[in-house]
């Protein structure tokens, strides 16, 4: 009996040992979710404009600030697809709900601010994969453009121009970042202007233009002896492709004549859009 005994023992000691009993074996400490790490791709934006040094991602309702061009988000996601919007933090704009907006300029009542800072944003999707880490490109796109103006002063004496005050009327104030349309209602955006020799020089970034809305440039010149005079001018045809490419500046051309003594006006004759073929446009 004690030998038999032995020798069950003896069997189901062997027994157990050859059963091969192993725990799951994990690539992560996260089996149950997934981690994404993103690469923000920054090449549409227009020569000159440096790559933002931060940026925002925003990700099953969080946001997270990011520093490298390559980065990990915090924290883990549910398996499954993930949008993922990004944006740069830009100077006067505001951004709620996946719309920026450019702030009022507190120097102009009533107007946007004529010189928010430079905006790109772009989104994708991310495919979260539970236990594994996910990587995506996240392609920024250039949302903003500048309007670059010059006045040339072509008769006259142009230190007889000693204020110039401008807004150009129908522009958009807020864009989506996901689809890059602009919206919202018109808005108005003052213009700045200085001289500069015998030019008057200046320029705004703006979201776009309101499409089916007239865009009008109204300036306003003071000479010497106190006696102003104001042109408003309709730009909209050469503005109605405004919003089809940021990446380049769009050039104003104007000329205007500065008389010599306050008994001949002084009107500005014209405007060229100079980046994208020549239209002109007469002032009246």
């Amino acid at each position: 009996m004690k030998i038999t005994m032995t020798l069950l023992c003896i069997w189901a000691t062997l027994f157990l040992a050859g059963c091969d009993v192993k725990d799951p074996i994990y690539n992560t400490p996260h089996p149950d979710k997934g981690a994404i790490v993103i690469t923000a791709d920054w090449t549409r934006r227009g020569e000159g404009i440096a790559a933002p040094a931060e940026y925002i991602t925003e990700a099953a309702g969080t946001s997270f600030t990011l520093h490298e061009p390559v980065a990990a988000l915090t924290g883990l996601f549910v398996p499954g697809p993930t949008e993922l919007l990004g944006y740069n933090p830009a100077a006067h704009v505001t951004v709620k709900d996946g719309i920026a907006t450019v702030d009022n300029d507190p120097d102009n009542a009533g107007m946007q601010h004529p010189e928010p800072g430079v905006l790109l944003a772009g989104t994708t999707v991310a495919d979260v994969v539970a236990d594994d880490t996910t990587s995506v490109v996240l392609p920024m796109r250039q949302l903003f453009r500048k309007i670059e103006s010059e006045v040339v002063v072509t008769e006259g004496d142009p230190r007889r121009i000693t204020g110039i005050e401008a807004r150009l009327l129908g522009v958009a104030a807020s864009i989506d970042l996901r689809t890059g349309e602009v919206t919202g209602v018109a808005a108005i955006v003052p213009f700045p202007f200085v001289r500069l020799e015998g030019k008057l020089v200046g320029a705004v970034w703006v979201p776009g233009i309101i499409p089916g809305t007239a865009q009008r440039m109204a300036m306003t010149l003071t000479f010497s002896d106190g006696r102003t005079e104001t042109v408003e001018t309709d730009l909209s045809e050469m503005l109605k492709d405004f919003n089809a490419d940021k990446l380049h500046p769009m050039r104003l051309t104007g000329d205007v004549y500065a008389p010599v003594n306050s008994e001949t006006g002084g009107t500005i004759i014209g405007w060229t859009e100079t980046s994208g073929g020549d239209v002109n446009a007469g002032m009246e």
